[in-house]
C-alpha cells in the first residue's frame, strides 16, 4: 500500500514538473516555525488559515501549486508538505532515471569520492544520475553504509567487524 504523502506527491507530478515552485511555495510556509505551527494547529479555523495561504502563496505560485496547498490545508494535511515534497523530488527523479542514495558515514565525505561511486552506481544500476543523501552517524566508526533502489551496501568497519565474528562463529 502507497503512502499518503507518495499519493499526493504522484498526483502533483502528473499534474505539474514545478519543483522549484513546490519548493519555494513550501518554504513560504515552512520558512517562520510560528506560522508554521499555526497552518498545523487543528484550533485555528480552517477558513482563516485558507485566507493566510491566499495572501501568501497567491501569484508567487503556479495556479495547479496553489490549488494544491490549499487541499492539504482543506483536509487538515498540511503537516504531510515536508515528506511530500521529498517523495515528489525522489519521483521526479525516476523518472528522468536517476535515483536517490543514502549515504551514512561517520565523517563527511570527500565530493571527488561521492563523484567516483555514483560513477560506479550509475553504471551497476543503469541509472543517468545519483543524488546522495549524506546522513552523519559516528557509530559506524569509519567507511559507509549506502541504500539504493533496495539494495545496501555495508562497507562500514562496524558492518566489516560483524561478518568477522559471525565467519568466525561459523567457524567453530
Amino acid at each position: 500500500m502507497r503512502t499518503l504523502e507518495t499519493r499526493y506527491a504522484q498526483a502533483l507530478l502528473e499534474l505539474t514538473g514545478d519543483e522549484e515552485g513546490l519548493r519555494a511555495g513550501g518554504s513560504l510556509l515552512t520558512g517562520d516555525p510560528a506560522l508554521w505551527k499555526a497552518l498545523n494547529n487543528p484550533c485555528v479555523p480552517g477558513k482563516e488559515k485558507d485566507r493566510v495561504l491566499c495572501r501568501l502563496l497567491e501569484g508567487k505560485v503556479s495556479r495547479e501549486l496553489f490549488s494544491f496547498f490549499r487541499l492539504l490545508c482543506r483536509r487538515e494535511r498540511l503537516s504531510l508538505l515536508p515528506a511530500v515534497q521529498r517523495r515528489y523530488h525522489q519521483l521526479k527523479l525516476e523518472r528522468e532515471g536517476g535515483a536517490l542514495a543514502v549515504y551514512r558515514c561517520a565523517r563527511q565525505p570527500d565530493p571527488a569520492d561521492l563523484a567516483r561511486l555514483g560513477d560506479t552506481l550509475k553504471k551497476r544500476h543503469g541509472l543517468s544520475r545519483i543524488e546522495f543523501q549524506v546522513m552523519l552517524d559516528p557509530q559506524l566508526l569509519g567507511g559507509f553504509v549506502l541504500q539504493l533502489k533496495g539494495v545496501t551496501y555495508d562497507k562500514s568497519v562496524r558492518g566489516m567487524l560483524r561478518d568477522l565474528r559471525r565467519s568466525l562463529k561459523e567457524r567453530e
